[in-house]
């Protein structure tokens, strides 16, 4: 019988690991604290000797089994999330495509076929809440109830607080909609990073000396933040700039369509073409129409001046190129 699951090299960040392992399943969108809680329990206690893997999909299968129109937007690619996941510590990352066929997969069937005879895992670390195969059916309780069977340790990490509250993905998607960037930021334990292409606008910017770079979305269903104006971090190439962000549809000249516009603070050169990648540092107000050219500039000054504020007040950790995922 075909396998409902490709593995191949191409579908492994470190391919060449082999041996018993610590193993992690999830979709991990954000790689927020929760999720870094338990990657942290990969390196601990039996697992400093195996090596430390993370099982996670693409698409997002709550994309493939959602019966409601739309998608979720994601918070971070495929690219970032493995970038991510290296920084914690982790040895080897196995991307499955996540399909209909791999849906109908039991849990057993997964547990067995993907998790300990694929990967050889001898430690199953998973989140308090988290469940796998068809129905959902593989909970912390089924684990529980087959690791004697199966000859596997299992540990069962609890939810990670940020105050009072738990933190998830689903709370970082709902924040950011609602333009809660400092709440998202301590979420995720770092600023939201957008990455994308810089595409060419009307050059309005231009003409009132503050030239934007026009941003298509890397991939283009990234959750995009509510509308609004934002002090930024922007990396290009090698150098961080300061940055003063706006989404929205450019009410004030007639807009209907979302544009997503960067001015990069001391850099001067054309971008077209270049792929960039903003840190959300602060949201500063929401976006308005404007009576004329003249009252737009003096807002502009002054968004200016309040994301330069925001941009030197911020951790100089999260502004160093290397922290930008």
């Amino acid at each position: 019988m075909t396998e409902p699951f490709d593995i191949h090299t191409d579908n492994i960040f470190n391919p060449d690991k082999s041996g018993p392992a610590v193993t992690t399943v999830g979709t991990f969108d954000g790689v927020h604290l929760g999720h870094r809680k338990i990657l942290g329990e990969l390196s601990s206690g039996s697992g400093q000797e195996m090596i430390r893997t993370v099982v996670t999909f693409e698409p997002h299968p709550q994309n493939m089994m959602r019966k409601r129109p739309g998608i979720v937007p994601i918070i971070t690619d495929t690219e970032q999330k493995v970038r991510l996941l290296r920084r914690e510590g982790v040895d080897r990352v196995l991307i499955l495509k996540f399909t209909e066929e791999l849906a109908k997969l039991s849990a057993e069937d997964f547990l067995k076929q993907i998790l300990l005879g694929k990967l050889n895992s001898k430690k199953l670390v998973v989140g308090f809440n988290h469940a796998f195969g068809e129905g959902r059916k593989g909970t912390c309780e089924f684990l529980r109830s087959v690791k004697e069977k199966y000859g596997f340790e299992l540990k069962v990490v609890e939810p990670h607080f940020v105050g009072e509250e738990t933190v998830s993905s689903s709370k970082i998607r709902n924040a950011l909609m609602s333009g809660e960037i400092e709440k998202t930021n301590a979420f995720l334990g770092r600023p939201y990073c957008l990455r994308g292409i810089v595409i060419p606008g009307e050059g309005r910017g231009r003409q009132l000396n503050f030239p934007t770079a026009n941003i298509e979305p890397i991939p283009k269903h990234r959750l995009i933040p509510k509308y609004g104006v934002y002090a930024a971090a922007v990396r290009h190439n090698h150098t961080v700039y300061p940055g003063m962000l706006n989404i929205g549809v450019k009410p004030t000249f007639g807009g209907k369509d979302l544009s997503i516009e960067i001015h990069l603070i001391g850099f001067s050169g054309e971008l077209y073409g270049e792929v960039i990648t903003l840190q959300f540092l602060q949201y500063l107000r929401s976006e308005r129409k404007f009576d004329n050219s003249d009252e737009l500039t003096q807002q502009l000054t002054k968004d200016k001046e309040d994301s330069l504020q925001a941009y030197h007040h911020h951790k100089s950790e999260d502004l160093q190129v290397e922290k930008f995922c």
